[in-house]
């Protein structure tokens, strides 16, 4: 093929409807196009259909037939009577091997995962197919994704991590999965944090290129501790920001209070900005629309005094 010529040889059998072994093989030797091939493949079906048919099985014998392109027919070349014709016999440097049930099994247990078993056991986890087919991608993608559910982190919350910001640092870099100073466990501590509300998803992202230059692989609470970033859940800490932030907008809380119901994202991103995007974002809007109703409230019920 590489020198632009081919030869190749077909064998060819039939067997009627129903029967499970196939009829006597033919043999047609030295095809050299594709296009002759197909010709004699055809022939020599329909030869040996219409012997059959006919009655004449017994004339379908194990033989060497050759192409006739001016007839467009195939020829005998010479017959094989038997396996000795073909000069088959055991190599004796070659002795037979026997394989047992048990040595399969090990050699199964030893090979990787398969790419199907893999995206198998992900679609089990309840993950999208659009997630299992970036993650299986692959074997370094999946191996740290493994890693960081093996070390306790959610599959869907860990798929999100590595999917989005961490294969864009990985892009940017213009390096592998393999090459991420960050271990998966610290990953899984991260995802931890944010879900006990210790830093929100703001912070993570914030915080997560010095992480995946490895800085929080000695552990990741300790890292935002240090850095400051731990997000502030004190309730009456979070009371004291909104009060300071409404004070400072006076003319925005009367605009709210007259209806401008829209400005609450306003003063959301005010809060964020006092608190340098620290604040528990859920108990931060909870006290804000706490306290945004109530001087509702009282600017409704000053305004029906009057």
């Amino acid at each position: 093929m590489a020198e632009g010529s081919m030869r190749c040889d077909v064998n060819i059998s039939v067997r009627p409807k129903g029967t499970e072994r196939f009829g006597t093989k033919v043999e047609v030797k030295n095809m050299n196009s594709f296009s002759n091939m197909q010709k004699a493949i055809e022939f020599e079906i329909e030869r040996q259909v219409a012997l059959l048919q006919a009655g004449r099985g017994q004339e379908v014998v194990q033989e060497t037939r050759l192409w006739d392109e001016s007839r467009q027919e195939t020829t005998s070349m010479r017959t094989k009577e038997g396996l000795a014709d073909y000069r088959y016999f055991p190599e004796p440097d070659l002795p037979d091997l026997e394989i047992t049930e048990e040595q399969i099994e090990v050699v199964k247990a030893s090979m990787a995962e398969l790419p199907v078993a893999k995206r198998g056991r992900y679609l089990s986890l309840g993950l999208p197919r659009a997630d299992v087919l970036i993650l299986a991608d692959e074997l370094a993608t999946a191996e740290f994704f493994d890693a960081t559910m093996t070390a306790g982190a959610p599959p869907k919350a860990a798929a999100n991590w590595i999917m989005g910001d961490i294969m864009a640092y990985c892009k940017d870099k213009k390096m592998g999965m393999d090459g991420v100073a960050m271990s998966p466990a610290a990953l899984a501590e991260m995802v931890g944090l944010i879900d006990e509300g210790i830093i929100s998803g703001k912070i993570a992202k914030d915080v997560l290129p010095r992480l995946l230059q490895g800085q929080g692989n000695k552990g990741v609470r300790a890292f935002v501790e240090a850095e400051g970033l731990v997000q502030i859940s004190d309730e009456s800490a979070v009371e004291a920001m909104v009060d300071a932030v409404l004070a400072a907008n006076p003319k925005q809380l009367e605009q709210y209070c007259g209806g401008k119901t829209k400005l609450a994202g306003f003063f959301t991103g005010q809060v964020m900005k006092e608190s340098q995007g620290r604040v528990n974002p859920a108990l931060m809007n909870k006290v804000l629309m706490k306290k945004l109703a109530a001087a509702a409230a009282a600017a409704a019920a000053n305004m029906g005094s009057k």
